[in-house]
This record gives structure tokens, sequence and C-alpha cells, in this order.
């Protein structure tokens, strides 16, 4: 039963990113879900679930993406087992924690990928608006795809 939870939850992640960026773009900036979600289920789930849907949040995301293949599976991996390991020594149940851990880890994963990106064809693809304000709008929305997470994850809200 869980993992059709999963399924469900990986489906409705998607298909609401891919609706929101190409229906709403707000001056070409709109909020990362996957990335919210990765973080999300990384927070709310075990060490197998917390790494493995942000591994398929990240491969979803080099599909829609034309960058270094796999770059986001690898980054969004990494993030996984960030957030296992901060879950460990940070509460990450209140709604500042989980915004204030999401910046940090959205902007270390937007240099990772301009990284990758510079060191295989040397050209930077992301703007620097998406650089500076996505971040700080992803940030802001992790805590309502922070609850939606809960009610797809076996465990209670902490």
């Amino acid at each position: 039963m869980t993992a059709l939870k999963d399924l469900f939850f990986f489906l409705l992640i998607c298909s609401g990113h891919w609706w929101l960026h190409w229906s709403f773009p707000m001056g070409g900036l709109a909020p990362n879900l996957l990335f919210a979600s990765a973080f999300a289920s990384a927070v709310t789930g075990g060490p197998v679930r917390g790494i493995a849907l942000p591994f398929f949040f990240g491969l979803y995301a080099d599909l829609l993406g034309s960058g270094a293949a796999g770059s986001w599976a690898l980054i969004y991996t990494l993030i996984g087992y960030a957030v296992q390991v901060m879950k460990r020594h940070f509460d990450l149940g209140s709604p500042f924690s989980q915004a204030a851990a999401a910046l940090v880890l959205s902007l270390l994963s937007l240099f990772a990928y301009q990284s990758a990106y510079l060191a295989v064809s040397g050209i930077s693809p992301l703007p620097l608006k998406v650089l500076v304000l996505e971040p700080l709008i992803t940030a802001l929305t992790v805590p309502p795809v922070f609850l939606l997470a809960c009610r797809f994850s076996r465990r209670p809200r902490r």
C-alpha cells in the first residue's frame, strides 16, 4: 500500500510541477515543486524512502531539462542523504526550520548543477534571477508540500 501512495504522490507532484511551470510562470520563475517534494519526502520518510523518492524526482527533472544527463538525479539523491543525516541533529518538523534548510540545500543544489554543467559544456544554462530568487520561492513552498507529504507518508507528522 505504501508503494501505491508513493507512486500517487510522485505522479501528483510531477503533474503539478509541469502544470505550474508551463501555465503560471511568474516572470520566468516558479517554485521548484520537485525539489520541495524531494526535501519533504526525505524528511517524512525513512532511509530508503528518503533517498529513493528524491532520486526519482531528480530523474524526472532530468527528463524535463536538457542539461547534463543524470545530474539532477544525483543532486537530489545527495539532498535526500543530507536530509537523512540532518534529521538526526536538527528538528525539521517546524516550518521555519524546513524553509531554512530548504533554502540552504536549494542554493547548494543549484551551485552543484552549475558546476556539473560547466564541467561538461562550459556554458551556464541558468540566468541570475533563477539562481537568486528561485531558492527563496522554493523555500516558501516547502512547508505546504511537507504537509502534503505527511498525508502520503505512513508516519505521522512530528
